[in-house]
């Protein structure tokens, strides 16, 4: 009896030993799971190639001890491998990294595509720093773009099953994010690209507004800054004060280069241009949060602007902008008509106006960033 008791209190002792076991594998893997979802989300939303690289650096760093870490991608044309970025690379650091290129031990992983540690590789006996090394292919598609390359002081051997896996799943949701960034960096240029073609194709029917509208949207973009923006909004507002006046492409040239003062006719034609630059601007998807900007860049703080006559914040805060870089690039500039007026006058006129004709804030505002930037002295 007491040998059936002994036995059934051993097997209840295994059998919550198990349960241990168990519930400890679970607690693991829930944790693995929650560095996973975080490292993920945290590399998909980063929104640059610079930014993707820090990110996956940064996590790299919270999966493994690591003591340096040199990303190099494979150059589509040559394939070579070349340093995208490195942190914490010391020269030591760079002779050992130089020996593996020299052995092809990098291109061995990457033939493989597997996450591999690997001891150190001493150029010396006398080589006392001793370090280990992980190699992750990034692997988007299943077509290698790149690896990582860490250095730790873990030894080979103790770093872990676990550690392997979550610093693949890693890399292959990095390599993904950065053949998407490249793809929108690469989409975004060509965009910027039309956006400066048709801002120079405006600027180009008169040769005396030639860059106007490069230095409206320079002009813009401190005004921006200066009141805090996100970088998106500063981007829109950018890119829509160089657009400004794309709807006189529509406008005759004989009214454009008109060298004596305007028509009240003609003058009705002319501030049709707005409403024709956003009707251009609106057929493209990318470019609509442009259009406010351009629709209402001549609407005036007293309501006294077209094309729809909005007052005071009733206009778009880019507008606003837009609106007061015009009119003081339009001033210090010659005209076919008038000669350009000395940025001190100009400033005068836009003071004059404040709260009339223009945004006071956006006023005072555009003054100090010319201070900052040394167009005015004072």
């Amino acid at each position: 009896m007491d040998n059936q008791y002994e036995k059934e209190i051993k097997e209840l002792k295994e059998y919550i030993k198990n349960l241990e076991v168990i519930n400890e594998g679970l607690r693991q893997s829930f944790e693995e799971l929650t560095t996973l979802y975080r490292l993920v989300d945290i590399i998909t939303e980063a929104k640059t190639l610079e930014r993707v690289l820090n990110s996956l650096l940064d996590l790299t760093e919270e999966i493994i001890s690591c003591k340096g870490a040199v990303l190099f991608f494979i150059d589509e044309h040559t394939h070579e491998l070349d340093i995208a970025i490195k942190r914490n690379i010391t020269k030591k650091f760079e002779q050992k990294i130089n020996l593996q290129i020299k052995n092809k031990v990098m291109e061995w992983a990457l033939t493989k595509g597997k996450t591999i540690a690997l001891p150190d590789i001493e150029e010396t006996t006398e080589d006392t720093e001793k370090v280990s090394f992980v190699l992750v292919p990034l692997l988007a598609h299943d077509k290698p773009i790149g690896i990582l390359d860490i250095i730790t002081d873990t030894p080979e051997g103790n770093i872990t099953s676990i550690d392997l896996s979550l610093l693949t799943i890693l890399a292959k949701q990095s390599a993904l994010a950065i053949e998407n960034v490249k793809l929108y960096e690469s989409m975004r240029k060509d965009q910027l690209n039309i956006i400066r073609a048709l801002a120079s194709t405006v600027d180009a029917k008169d040769h005396y507004t030639l860059g106007h509208s490069q230095k409206v949207s320079e002009y813009s973009v401190h005004i921006a800054e200066e009141l805090k923006f996100s970088e998106r909004d500063i981007e829109i507002i950018k890119y829509a004060a160089l657009l400004h006046d794309i709807g006189k492409i529509a406008i005759p040239d004989d009214i454009i280069k008109k060298p004596s003062k305007l028509t009240e006719a003609e003058f009705e034609i002319v501030k049709k241009h707005p409403a024709i630059g956003a009707k251009i601007i609106k057929e493209m998807e990318s470019l609509a949060p442009m259009v406010p900007i351009i629709l209402h860049h001549h609407e005036r703080f007293d309501g006294k602007g077209y094309p729809d006559g909005l007052k005071g914040e009733e206009i778009p805060i880019g507008a606003r902008i837009v609106h007061v870089a015009d009119a003081f690039d339009t001033m210090v500039s010659a005209r076919s008509y008038r000669d350009m007026l000395p940025p001190q006058l100009a400033i005068s006129e836009l003071r004059k106006n404040a709260g009339l004709q223009f945004d006071p804030v956006v006023v005072d505002t555009f003054i100090l960033t010319l201070r900052k930037i040394g167009t005015l002295s004072i």
